[in-house]
């Protein structure tokens, strides 16, 4: 009797045991993207599209075992004041708590210093950082989440977004045929938040540069100063080449030009080809050259994020750079300033836009 009492106790304990496993198994996980950007920004939609599709590839697929929800600042166009920001954050904060994610994805500088900053050493949740143009070690002085890239050691990891401006000029300056050594390419940012911090890329990255085009920064505070800026380089034959990075400009009524206005009315009205940062902005209308590839920086952090859902601490994933360059040009915009790309560059490019639709 006491044998079958100890045989019937032991089957409903592995039953337990079992229902338990399967109960836990069958949770969908939960991740929450908090973007910088609105929902079609063409910085952070590419990002978005590659974490889903690295997540997909390692087994965690929406409506299956993945529950993925958003959450859009908006602060490079309607909420751009810092108060502003801080008043989108506190939301953004509020709304993973009530979503209760496993992972926090933050897209970009505004989400990373807002939103990640405030949970780092939290024990509910993991942070995967992609977009990051400021310095991970001037984060992490503001909020310690990093004993070193190759080991965080907080639940903090991620991709910083590398520009690889040494490469793009090689790079343009293969398209235009091999320039004389004099001639230039000036780079253009802004004062915002990423402006400084792209700024502070293009000084790191090109410290030790042997660059084949001289390097000139100019920098403005309103679209009347870009404006006046492209005027002034149009008439210079020694500018052979822009690098847009101002990304977000005020207008003299007041308003927000975002990247995609501020491209569009650069192509109708600059004379120089423009080096792509991001290889989508090519896509809507710049010239190119190597650009960051977005969707391949999202999948980095997707994958991370997956490697965190099967049970790897945030603590031991490396941060890493952004995977290397893509080399994409747009063929209508070539056309538009009379440059023959020669053929074998052409033929190396990762992607070729013609009429605004993308080809090998």
């Amino acid at each position: 009797m006491f044998k079958r009492s100890c045989a019937v106790a032991a089957f409903f304990a592995s039953f337990v045991a079992l229902t338990g496993t399967a109960s836990a198994q069958e949770r969908p996980a939960r991740v929450m993207i908090v973007h910088s950007y609105d929902q079609h920004h063409i910085c952070g939609a590419p990002q978005a599209k590659g974490i889903v599709e690295a997540l997909a590839a390692n087994g965690w697929r929406q409506g299956q075992n993945l529950i993925i929800d958003s959450f859009y600042m908006d602060t490079k166009k309607t909420y751009t004041t810092p108060e502003a920001i801080r008043n989108r954050a506190d939301l953004a904060l509020a709304a993973i708590r009530e979503f209760n994610p496993d992972v926090v994805v933050v897209l970009d500088d505004n989400a990373i210093r807002e939103v990640m900053l405030p949970l780092v050493g939290k024990d509910d949740v993991s942070l995967v950082f992609s977009g990051m143009n400021g310095q991970p070690e001037d984060y992490s002085r503001k909020t310690h989440f990093m004993e070193s890239l190759s080991m965080p050691g907080q639940n903090v990891t991620g991709v910083y977004e590398k520009l690889y401006v040494h490469k793009s000029l090689v790079v343009m300056n293969a398209a235009l045929a091999e320039l004389p050594r004099g001639d230039k390419v000036v780079g253009i940012t802004d004062y915002s938040p990423t402006g400084n911090a792209i700024t502070r890329q293009f000084e790191i990255e090109l410290e030790k540069s042997s660059a084949p085009l001289r390097w000139e920064l100019h920098r403005v505070r309103d679209f009347e100063e870009y404006k006046a800026l492209i005027a002034e380089l149009n008439g210079d034959d020694s500018v052979k080449a822009i690098y847009p990075a101002a990304l977000r400009l005020e207008t003299a009524d007041g308003n927000t030009y975002t990247a995609r206005d501020i491209f569009a009315w650069t192509t109708a009205h600059s004379r120089k080809p423009e080096m792509a940062l991001n290889y989508y902005f090519a896509e809507i209308g710049l010239f190119g050259g190597a650009a960051v590839d977005f969707t391949a920086m999202g999948r980095k952090a997707g994958e991370k994020t997956a490697l965190i859902l099967s049970g790897t601490p945030a603590a031991r994933i490396p941060i890493e750079d952004a995977p290397d360059y893509a080399i994409v040009f747009n063929l209508e915009r070539a056309g538009q300033l009379g440059i023959d790309i020669p053929k074998p560059l052409l033929t190396a490019a990762d992607h070729v836009y013609r009429d605004d639709k993308p080809g090998q």
